[in-house]
């Protein structure tokens, strides 16, 4: 946490950010707090998926459209399972990130022996 409060203060941010563990209200306050620091109120580069409702090829789809006006394109998924379940696809496509894209994780648990997990540690924070 002491590095994300850092990041949050000096505007210098890693490509990807997973937040997870059992505290709701933690997960959802450093989830607001980065959102607002990377992208603000600009709803037109910021994408949020939640549960299981989508695909990972929609999510790539996304991540590969340049940001409209900005520099960067934040794209927030929620309670996916991609840390519990292996996600190949999303895991390969974590190590060639555009310099735009910018990749916020909200689990309630995680599988730290995951290749997922692990590709997040070593790229991100």
């Amino acid at each position: 946490m002491q590095r994300l409060i850092q990041d949050l203060k000096s505007g210098d941010f890693k490509k990807i950010y997973l937040l997870y563990g059992q505290e709701a209200y933690l997960r959802k306050q450093y989830k607001d707090k980065l959102k607002e620091a990377m992208i603000g109120d600009d709803t037109m580069n910021f994408s949020y998926y939640e549960g299981k409702d989508f695909t990972v090829g929609e999510v790539i789809d996304q991540a590969e459209t340049m940001p409209f006006f900005a520099e960067r394109r934040i794209i927030l998924m929620e309670n996916t399972g991609f840390f519990k379940n292996q996600c190949p696809e999303l895991t390969e496509y974590l190590n060639s990130l555009p310099d735009y894209l910018y990749l916020l994780f909200v689990e309630e648990e995680v599988d730290k022996r995951s290749k997922m997990f692990k590709t997040v540690k070593q790229i991100g924070r």
